[in-house]
């Protein structure tokens, strides 16, 4: 057999080169698939993912956007609706700031305001207030407690200590000022006592243990029936008197006169205490009338001499001639306090001819005339009602006058009488409005002390209401 040599230029040769590549291909294609295959899997993992994320986002987004909105919208609401304390338990901040001020010497409302860097308006309006006019007249050393608002600028309550006994609180409102007086009634003991007078009425109270004070009263009050100073060793005084309570250790006010008794040269000699609705005391006897005249005497209590006296022929001394002088001339310094003589309605205040500055005061029946004032005193005109002892102008010399003097006139039913010898008309009678009250309180009063008298025992303590 013959042997036969490669030869790879000839078909033979060109088979074997094709089977080779051939077989290699599949392994290409198939790596190919594979690698193409992997990629769709990733491709198709990835947009899934993707996918996911993005919806996740959405979502949380969403959420987000809601949760944002909840919160802006509990901020909005907290700031513009005041928190509400819904726990009684636990107390509301309180802002306000107290301050406690004390009056110096000449100091008003506006001056403390303005100290304090307040408003000074607030002080005006407050001192218009009726209620309030006690701040009108602050006295040194006084307490002012106001409560300030957080910022210090404005007032939401004043209060003052009028007095041991009053203060006035001044509140702010909506409306402007609220104001009251709180007013503390100091506790009382009515009591008896009944003595032998041994020496002056003053070494008997001392002996016996009532204050001088409460005995100058007792003088005061018999000096419109007897001489004080005549009253001597013997007679018999019995006092029912109201005794206060002192408030934190400190006196607030003195004793109270009720009734006195007192039997003297011979005489039984009773006086009654009674106060009207406006706590005015006055003195009176069982049958109701005051114990003090109607009028007194001296219209000027410090006078150097009787310039001129009652007289209906007299040389005038400007006008130069003779004629009436209906009146007294009590001659003074200028200035001098005029006082009214008894109560009544001033029925003229003003300039009247050679009489200069004049008051007349009507009171019933009888009429008062004081002339030659330097001027009047405050408030004091036509109609205003005066009570006895008020001053009513000072001493001067306007009119027909040599010098400063007080030319003083007393009439009846309009006749001229001299004021230093007319016999003046007994103590007014009770207004009626009281009438009732007084006789009921004097009758039991006289039947007390005679009881006591009879039976020379300690007077039991009553309450008020037992003298009412």
């Amino acid at each position: 057999m013959d042997y036969i040599p490669p030869d790879n230029t000839s078909d033979r040769g060109c088979v074997a080169g094709k089977e080779v590549v051939f077989f290699r291909n599949p392994w290409l294609i198939l790596c190919g698939i594979l690698l193409f295959a992997a990629l769709i899997v990733v491709g198709v993992f990835a947009f899934y993912f993707t996918q996911k994320s993005n919806n996740s986002h959405i979502a949380l987004s969403s959420i987000d956007k809601k949760v944002f909105k909840k919160i802006f919208q509990t901020e909005t609401i907290a700031d513009a609706t005041p928190t509400i304390n819904d726990n009684p338990e636990v107390p509301i901040k309180n802002t306000s700031v107290p301050l406690v001020v004390t009056v110096r010497a000449n100091d008003s409302l506006p001056k403390v305001f303005k100290r304090l860097g307040l408003n000074n308006k607030n002080a005006v309006n407050i001192l218009k207030l009726k209620q309030a006019r006690a701040l009108n007249d602050m006295h040194r050393g006084h307490k002012l407690n106001l409560l300030l608002d957080s910022a210090k600028t404005k007032v939401q309550k004043l209060t003052y200590e009028i007095d041991d006994l009053n203060t006035l609180v001044v509140t702010a409102t909506n409306n402007g000022w609220r104001v009251k007086t709180n007013h503390i009634e100091p506790m009382s003991n009515v009591k008896y006592l009944a003595v032998t007078i041994k020496g002056s009425i003053y070494t008997t109270g001392k002996r016996v243990g009532i204050s001088r004070k409460l005995m100058s009263q007792v003088a005061n009050v018999l000096g419109h029936k007897v001489n004080v100073n005549k009253i001597h060793t013997g007679d018999e005084l019995a006092l029912v008197y109201k005794e206060y309570a002192p408030i934190n250790g400190k006196r607030v006010r003195d004793s109270e006169i009720i009734a006195v008794e007192l039997a003297h040269a011979g005489k039984m000699h009773y006086i009654i205490g009674f106060s009207d609705k406006h706590g005015s005391t006055d003195f009176y006897t069982p049958d109701g009338r005051n114990i003090k005249p109607s009028f007194i005497r001296y219209p000027v209590a410090h006078y150097t001499h009787i310039g001129a006296n009652f007289s209906f022929s007299r040389f005038h001394p400007i006008l130069r001639f003779v004629r009436p002088h209906l009146g007294v001339d009590f001659a003074a310094r200028t200035g001098t306090p005029v006082k009214a003589t008894s109560n009544g309605r001033v029925a003229f205040a003003g300039s009247k001819g050679g009489y200069g500055k004049t008051v007349i005061i009507k009171n019933g029946v009888y009429t008062t005339l004081y002339a030659h004032l330097s001027r009047f005193a405050k408030n004091v005109n036509s109609g205003k009602y005066v009570r006895q002892g008020e001053v009513i102008g000072y001493v001067g010399s306007s009119g027909l006058a040599t010098g400063p003097h007080l030319h003083y006139e007393f009439r009846v039913n309009g006749v001229h009488h001299d004021p230093l010898k007319v016999k003046l008309p007994s103590g007014e009678m009770i207004a009626a409005e009281y009438r009732n009250r007084f006789f009921t309180l004097s009758k039991k009063m006289l039947s007390q002390l005679d009881l006591h008298r009879k039976e020379n025992k300690v007077f039991a303590m009553y309450s008020n209401s037992k003298f009412e």
